[in-house]
């Protein structure tokens, strides 16, 4: 009886912290890109693996990309949340004289009650002949 009650009382804990934590509650989302990975803009996919793993793919105007991000505050009912990231995006233009561009951001993001979620980020960038800080800005809606 006791084993019982001690189940069910770790399980209706755990459906509270689900319910409580965005990142579980609304683990999908769909969001528009502002600069980014893709140099221009994109759309994007993303999914919370755990609530400190993110995995996201996207498409855009110049490229496509794929990467994972670690939410440090991720475990918690926060609705912001700093992160680090890597991804990798190929340019869908074979004139572009790189293939694969790493990025590896640093920033924050928020999960709203209403399922609406935004981002900031900053990420180093270089090409052979270039370097600069890339700023993503991203909006979109989770579910």
């Amino acid at each position: 009886m006791l084993i019982v009650f001690s189940t069910q009382r770790i399980q209706a804990q755990q459906t509270e912290s689900q319910d409580q934590n965005p990142r579980l509650k609304y683990s999908s989302g769909i969001s528009l890109y502002g600069i980014g990975p893709n140099a221009i803009g994109s759309i994007s996919y993303d999914r919370f693996l755990t609530p400190h793993l993110n995995a996201e793919a996207g498409i855009g105007f110049i490229g496509v990309h794929i990467g994972m991000k670690v939410h440090l505050w991720g475990g918690s009912d926060k609705k912001w949340t700093p992160y680090m990231g890597a991804a990798v995006a190929r340019s869908l233009f074979p004139a572009v004289a790189v293939d694969f561009l790493p990025y590896f951001p640093i920033g924050i993001q928020f999960v709203g009650d209403n399922q609406f979620n935004f981002s900031f980020e900053v990420a180093p960038f270089q090409l052979e002949f270039l370097s600069w800080n890339l700023v993503g800005i991203k909006f979109g809606y989770r579910w």
